[in-house]
């Protein structure tokens, strides 16, 4: 494993469970003392890891941390044999992952995106779930070694889509945070203390549509305009918008829910 920050101690957490000795190379070295501490065998470059191993955890942070480990002159592919399976953890573009999964092929080094969606204590608890982009023969080799770390592995497709498909899970989670924070506005501004708003909203039966998104998404998968319905976009958020207004909040995203969900009735309705 290269990388030992929070999310990479928690893998090596899971992995000693399970009865992995891991071999590890983090460039921090209080994040190779903890390591250590799990009886890692600890080695001196990225390449090192590579020397001494077929299966690789990356899990560094950013699309140069991931390059420079993975290329750099003392990088993975300066280290591994032909067939080493790499395994990239990172949240990092698609298209990163394709550049790296180019310079591992021209060195017979095999290359898929197994992304994490969870924090540390997700991980500790066996809830951690990986979205991965590659072939199924590599997904199939991956996934035993994967479930030593999580408890479930979506394939999502061809390489870059596990990168894909993390960006657009935390771009929800995340955007309802956002949502959220522009909602307790404009109870505030009507009288409402924003802890009592939130509480009623976690009360009264919100559900999130991915629970039942069948039935607001074509299960086909020919068609993937939402319905409309005929109170939230039609009516209520439109209203929303309106309140907004006239209490003088500044709310972008709320004004561009109601451009975006006029445009959605008005599509439903050529239909």
């Amino acid at each position: 494993m290269i990388g030992v920050g929070a999310m990479g101690l928690a893998l090596l957490e899971r992995l000693k469970l399970a009865g992995v000795q891991a071999t590890v190379y983090d460039s921090y070295p209080p994040a190779l003392e903890a390591g250590r501490a799990l009886g890692c065998e600890i080695v001196s470059s990225a390449a090192d890891v590579a020397r001494r191993s077929t299966l690789i955890d990356v899990v560094v942070r950013t699309d140069e941390d991931v390059v420079q480990c993975m290329t750099g002159r003392d990088g993975v592919l300066a280290g591994a044999a032909s067939g080493t399976l790499v395994l990239l953890h990172s949240s990092i573009l698609p298209q990163t992952v394709r550049q790296i999964e180019a310079a591992a092929q021209a060195k017979a080094v095999l290359a898929i995106d197994a992304c994490m969606t969870g924090v540390p204590a997700t991980v500790r608890a066996g809830e951690l779930c990986f979205v991965v982009g590659g072939a199924k023969d590599l997904v199939a080799r991956a996934e035993p070694h994967l479930l030593k770390m999580g408890k479930q592995v979506f394939h999502m497709g061809p390489i870059g889509t596990g990168a894909v498909a993390k960006l657009i899970k935390n771009m929800v989670s995340g955007s309802e945070t956002l949502i959220v924070h522009e909602a307790i506005q404009i109870g505030l501004a009507g009288g409402i203390p924003y802890p009592q708003a939130l509480e009623m909203m976690r009360r009264t039966g919100h559900d999130s549509v991915l629970n039942r998104w069948q039935r607001t998404f074509d299960p086909s998968g020919e068609n993937p305009l939402p319905k409309s319905g005929r109170n939230v976009m039609n009516k209520d958020i439109p209203l929303v918008c309106d309140l907004a207004k006239l209490y003088g909040l500044d709310v972008p995203i709320t004004e561009q829910l109601g451009k975006a969900a006029a445009r959605i009735v008005k599509a439903n309705e050529s239909k």
